[in-house]
């Protein structure tokens, strides 16, 4: 079932915006505690950073917002950086990855689903993007913001499994 570009568009916005705040909610943590985040962040190196760069520019072209630099580093073990993802990706997330439904409570598009990062430490592209409901994602956020949390407590041993058996399929479809 196709979804309209409205839709994809508007999800694909959200996904960005909640990117934003977990970044800029991470750097405030790390200044609080710290005093100075730029000597106690863990930039990738810059090897990498090329990489990255050369391989998504001509995907990802939403990096100029002015909002941040593009650089990708861990904070407190939770990965920060550009989204890795543009409009196509989002409909091929919702259409043949998770079929409209959300990964963890099956439920249809009639309820509002969110794209979100099912590992924090690692970057956020379709091999890491799960779609949740959004009681999901409440609970899922909730479990994050624990101190050292990780949101994928939130779901039980079977449905976390699921999930990533068929992020695994996204693995070998990002190499074909």
């Amino acid at each position: 079932e196709r979804v309209g570009r409205n839709v994809r568009h508007r999800l694909f916005q959200q996904f960005k915006r909640r990117e934003k705040d977990i970044r800029d909610k991470l750097e405030a943590q790390l200044v609080t505690q710290n005093g100075d985040s730029k000597n106690h962040d863990t930039p990738q190196s810059n090897s990498s950073d090329n990489n990255d760069n050369s391989n998504s520019s001509s995907r990802n072209n939403n990096n100029n917002n002015g909002s941040h630099e593009s650089t990708e580093k861990v904070i407190n073990g939770k990965w920060v950086g550009s989204v890795q993802i543009d409009i196509d990706d989002v409909e091929y997330l919702m259409a043949e990855v998770w079929r409209n439904r959300c990964a963890v409570s099956s439920d249809r598009l009639g309820d509002v689903l969110k794209i979100v990062r099912w590992d924090m430490s690692k970057p956020s592209n379709c091999t890491n993007l799960v779609l949740m409901g959004i009681k999901a994602q409440q609970k899922f956020d909730a479990e994050m913001n624990k101190d050292g949390g990780d949101g994928r407590d939130s779901v039980t041993k079977e449905i976390r499994e699921k999930i990533e058996g068929r992020l695994a399929t996204t693995r070998v479809d990002v190499w074909a």
